[in-house]
């Protein structure tokens, strides 16, 4: 069976990414900062219940060498699919802390982090597993980004999150050319408005048809899909 590797996945969309792909029978590689910590509770019964399918690591997306570090743990693995699930929007609750995304009280220590952990994760994943996505059969790299990074349908004035999505899906765009004659494929996605922590309300969709979505679409995208950026429906977010 087929191997996928996910970031963020003891909560949320990473985690709800973990349980279907658990379901239909692959091999989850599943990463996130605390594996031992109450916040992977349930990523944990998931794996009790796996039969050895499910592997739990400790991946912090601010430190690169931890990344490394089960790069090299898992040289020579194939990894059909490489998720990166993992993002933040900011200081939670997100309520108490929108000033620091709003012009003239940006917080720009609040802005490093958001970007570091949104924009130059994804692409030090990329970097630090190619040789793993190369080696599979499917040979996908899909990235989680966001309308709110769209320069052509989103006016969301929050600085720091918006503008790194922005980043990681034009460099989402930019990797997909670099890995084209290797037949990587390399996608963006929007999951959505989610029903999340993430969120400031009006949340609109579950994260299990969300995550459905997105699964339907990467089992059947191919190198015409490469570089683009979807939505979990299949529609194309014009960016």
């Amino acid at each position: 069976m087929p191997t996928v590797l996910i970031t963020g996945a003891n909560r949320g969309i990473g985690l709800e990414f973990t349980r279907q792909y658990v379901d239909d029978g692959w091999t989850v590689m599943a990463c996130c900062r605390d594996p031992a910590g109450d916040g992977a509770l349930e990523l944990r019964a998931i794996k009790e219940g796996a039969n050895e399918r499910v592997y739990i690591e400790r991946m912090d997306m601010l430190n690169h060498g931890s990344i490394d570090a089960v790069a090299e743990k898992y040289k020579g693995t194939a990894i059909d699919v490489l998720l990166n699930n993992a993002g933040i929007i900011g200081p939670v609750p997100i309520r108490d802390h929108l000033y620091a995304q709003h012009f003239g009280t940006i917080d720009y220590d609040v802005w490093d982090t958001v970007i570091r952990t949104n924009t130059f994760a994804p692409v030090k994943m990329a970097e630090a597993f190619a040789a793993n996505v190369i080696a599979s059969d499917q040979k996908k790299i899909i990235t989680l980004s966001s309308t709110v990074g769209s320069l052509q349908e989103d006016r969301t004035a929050a600085f720091c999150y918006c503008t790194s999505k922005t980043a990681v899906t034009k460099a989402v765009q930019l990797m997909s050319e670099v890995l084209r004659d290797k037949s990587v494929i390399a996608m963006a996605f929007c999951p959505g408005y989610v029903k999340t922590r993430m969120g400031v309300g009006g949340a609109t969709v579950e994260i299990p048809d969300s995550v459905t979505g997105m699964r339907g679409l990467i089992d059947g995208f191919t190198m015409n899909d490469t570089g683009s950026f979807r939505r979990f429906n299949g529609d194309t977010v014009a960016w």
